[in-house]
C-alpha cells in the first residue's frame, strides 16, 4: 500500500513517466537546471510504516555510465533490505562530473544533484530531510562527485564516501572528457582547482562531514590509486579525521560489488540517530560499527603510542572484556553483543575492514560462534560445518591480507544452567577450531579448557548467568593472551 502511494503521487504530479522493477522505482522528470529530462532510480524500504520518514543515501555512477549501474551491475537490491535508508541513483551524465561547467549552461551537475534533486526527493519520499540523515558515495568519476559535493555542501551532507575515485582531476588534464566540462586546464586552472576534491580538501576541516574512501592497489591505469594515496595524504596534512583503505583489486565492478556492503554500512552508522527503528540487536550493531568507523577516523590523524595494538574480535562476551587487563598494549576492543561470524546479513566476516585492517594491529584474538550455536539449536542452521568454512575464509582473510599479524583462536568457554543444552555443540565445535587453527598454522587460547568441569559445563565460580563468564573468568583470560604474546615475542 506504501509503495502504490508513492507512484501514486508521483503520477499526480505529471512526472514524464515511472516504472517499477522489483523494489527500485525509475523516475523521469523535466530539470529545469539542465532543461531536459532525467531519469534516476531510487530505492524505498517496502515495509515503510506511515509516519516514518527514512535517511537517505545518494549513490553515483561513474564515467560512461548512467543512473541503471548500480542496480544492474551490483547486488544492491539485494543488500538494500538490510538497512532503513532510501537508496536514490542519479544519473550524472556519462562525463558530467558532477561539476557546474563553466562552459556548457546545459551541465550543471553539482547544482543538479545537491540542488534540484535531492530537493525533490526530500518533497517526493519520506525523507528525514536534514544532513545527519543524508549521505553521499560513488564510484570512480562519482566517487570524485560524492567528496566533491560533500566537500562544498556540508550543510547537506553529513557522510561521504568514495570507491576507485579519481580524486585529484589536476592529475588527468588529457582524460574522460573533464576538459569538455571545465575547459582546458592550461587555460581554465583556476576551475579545475575549484573542481578538484583534492584542492578543495580543506573545505572538510570543521565540516563534521564523516569521510571514508578506498582504492584497489592495482587500480594504477586509471591513475586511481595513486590520486587516493595523495588524498589520504592531503587530509592527515589539514588533520581531517578520515577513513583510507588500499585493498586488493583492480578498477572494477567486481571489486565494488565487493566492497559496496562496507559503505552502505558507513553511512546506515552515519545517519543511525535518524534512522527508524532497526531492532534492538540491528541497532547495537550499528551502534557499535559507528563507534569503530569513529575511533578509526580519529586514528588516522592521532595514532596511539609505540605499544603493540591487540584487536579483539567476537560478541558479547568480548564487549564486556576491559582493556585494563592487557597492560602495555593498545587494546582494539571490536565486540558486538549478539553478533555472529557472518554467516547472515551481518557478522564478523562482514566488518573485518572497520575491525581490524583499519587498525593494523600486531596481535588479533578471536572468540565467537556461540551466538551461531544457539540459532542452529533453534533452527537447526547453521551446521558446525558450514560455522567452521566461514571461520576458515576469516582466517584465510586474514592471513592474506595481514600476513604479518599473529592470530590466535579463543575456544568458546562453556555454557551451564539454562543453557546447558549448549555445552555438547560448543565442545564439539571447539574440536572443530583446534584442528582449523592447525590448517592456518595459528595460536589457540584454549579458555574452553582453562573455565570447563568434569561435566563439560561451565565451572560454577566462573559463570554470571550461565553464558557470560565473571571478572574472575575474564582475569584467567587475560593471562592465557597474555602469555600467548609474550611466547610469540620470544
Amino acid at each position: 500500500m506504501k509503495r502504490f502511494c508513492i507512484l501514486l503521487l508521483i503520477f499526480s504530479l505529471s512526472f514524464a513517466g515511472w516504472s517499477a522493477s522489483e523494489d527500485i522505482l525509475t523516475i523521469t522528470h523535466f530539470s529545469r537546471v539542465l532543461d531536459k529530462e532525467k531519469t534516476f532510480k531510487i530505492y524505498v524500504p517496502p515495509d515503510a510504516e506511515p509516519g516514518e520518514k527514512f535517511p537517505v543515501l545518494f549513490i553515483l555512477h561513474g564515467a560512461w555510465g548512467g543512473c541503471e549501474d548500480w542496480p544492474s551491475l551490483t547486488g544492491v537490491e539485494d543488500l538494500a533490505d538490510n538497512y532503513r535508508m532510501i537508496l536514490v541513483f542519479p544519473d550524472g551524465s556519462p562525463f558530467g562530473w558532477y561539476v557546474d561547467s563553466p562552459v556548457e549552461k546545459n551541465m550543471q551537475y553539482e547544482t543538479y544533484v545537491s540542488g534540484e534533486l535531492v530537493q525533490l526527493v526530500d518533497t517526493l519520499f519520506p525523507t528525514v530531510g536534514a544532513r545527519e540523515g543524508r549521505g553521499i558515495m560513488g564510484l570512480s568519476m562519482g566517487g570524485h562527485g560524492a567528496l566533491l559535493l560533500a566537500a562544498r555542501h556540508p550543510d547537506l551532507f553529513g557522510s561521504a564516501s568514495s570507491l576507485s575515485g579519481i580524486l585529484k582531476i589536476t592529475n588527468h588534464p588529457d582524460k574522460w572528457h573533464i576538459a569538455g566540462r571545465l575547459g582546458p586546464m592550461e587555460e581554465n586552472r583556476e576551475a579545475w582547482v575549484n573542481n578538484s576534491v583534492w584542492d578543495q580538501a580543506e573545505r572538510f576541516r570543521d565540516a563534521g562531514v564523516r569521510i571514508l574512501f578506498d582504492c584497489g592497489e592495482e587500480d594504477t591505469k586509471t591513475g586511481a590509486i595513486g590520486d587516493n594515496r595523495e588524498m589520504n595524504q592531503r587530509l592527515k596534512e589539514l588533520s581531517i579525521p578520515h577513513i583510507w583503505r588500499e585493498m586488493p583489486g583492480t578498477h572494477s565492478w567486481k571489486y565494488w560489488d565487493k566492497h559496496l556492503g562496507e559503505h552502505l554500512n558507513f553511512h546506515q552508522a552515519a545517519m543511525l540517530s535518524v534512522t527508524p527503528d532497526l531492532g534492538r540487536w540491528t541497532k547495537l550493531y550499528f551502534e557499535r560499527l559507528g563507534g569503530f568507523l569513529e575511533e578509526n577516523a580519529r586514528l588516522s590523524i592521532n595514532k596511539p603510542g609505540d605499544s603493540p595494538g591487540v584487536c579483539l574480535l567476537g560478541s558479547s562476551s568480548v564487549q564486556q572484556f576491559p582493556a585494563g587487563l592487557l597492560p602495555g598494549y593498545t587494546v582494539y576492543n571490536r565486540g558486538i553483543a549478539a553478533d555472529h561470524l557472518g554467516i547472515g546479513a551481518r557478522g564478523l566476516s562482514r566488518r573485518l575492514e572497520s575491525s581490524v585492517f583499519d587498525m593494523m594491529p600486531e596481535y588479533v584474538f578471536i572468540l565467537n560462534g556461540r551466538n551461531d550455536l544457539g540459532d542452529r539449536h533453534r533452527t537447526r542452521e547453521p551446521s558446525i560445518e558450514r560455522m567452521i568454512q566461514e571461520y576458515d575464509e576469516i582466517l584465510g582473510a586474514l592471513r592474506e591480507r595481514r600476513p604479518e599479524m599473529k592470530v590466535f583462536i579463543v575456544t568458546c568457554p562453556s555454557v551451564r544452567g539454562k543453557y546447558a543444552h549448549l555445552a555438547t555443540p560448543v565442545h564439539s565445535y571447539n574440536m572443530e577450531l583446534k584442528t582449523l587453527a592447525k590448517k592456518h598454522e595459528m595460536g589457540v587460547v584454549d579458555l574452553y579448557k582453562a573455565l570447563v568441569d568434569e561435566d563439560k559445563l561451565l565451572k560454577g565460580e566462573f559463570s554470571r548467568d550461565g553464558l557470560h563468564i565473571t571478572d574472575s573468568g575474564r582475569e584467567i583470560w587475560a593471562g592465557l593472551m597474555l602469555e600467548a604474546m609474550k611466547e610469540k615475542k620470544d
